[in-house]
Order: C-alpha cells, then sequence, then structure tokens
C-alpha cells in the first residue's frame, strides 16, 4: 500500500466515522459505491482521483498537490551554509 494513500483514507474514514455515516451511506451522498468508499479509506483504490476528489469534498475536505523536487547540484552548497 502507499503510504500516501493510506494516510488520506484515515483522515476521510475519521470524519465519515464522526458523521456517523456507514460507508454505504458515504457512498451514496458521494456518487461511489460503498466498495469503492472501503477501498478509498483503505489506502487501496486504483480509480480516478476525481472519485476520491468527490469524496473529500463530500465529506468537507478538498485536495490540493504540493510539488517537491530535489535540489540540483549547484544548490547544494547554499543549503549547508551556516550563519
Amino acid at each position: 500500500m502507499n503510504p500516501f494513500l493510506e494516510q488520506i483514507g484515515t483522515k476521510l474514514k475519521l470524519k465519515r466515522k464522526a458523521s456517523h455515516w456507514n460507508q454505504a451511506e458515504a457512498g451514496k451522498r458521494s456518487g461511489l459505491s460503498r466498495r469503492e468508499v472501503s477501498e478509498i479509506e483503505n489506502g487501496i483504490f486504483r480509480g480516478s482521483i476525481l472519485k476520491v476528489q468527490n469524496y473529500a469534498m463530500t465529506l468537507g475536505f478538498s485536495l490540493s498537490l504540493e510539488i517537491k523536487r530535489h535540489p540540483t547540484l549547484s544548490e547544494l552548497p547554499g543549503m549547508f551554509d551556516e550563519d
């Protein structure tokens, strides 16, 4: 399993339970099957990111993307300058 997908799923599951919805009810509200909800919450969903986004939005979340990159060799010396 992917740890990032697991983190997303865990947060969504906690919010669903706090809303007192079972997976079937959450699926109905978000246009997903109970199985898709289960797969999202368990970090094993391999479907469209749009479905994950819809589910997250149903629970009051939004998804965002943070782009991270590795520094280039020329940037490394400046990263370790000690003042």
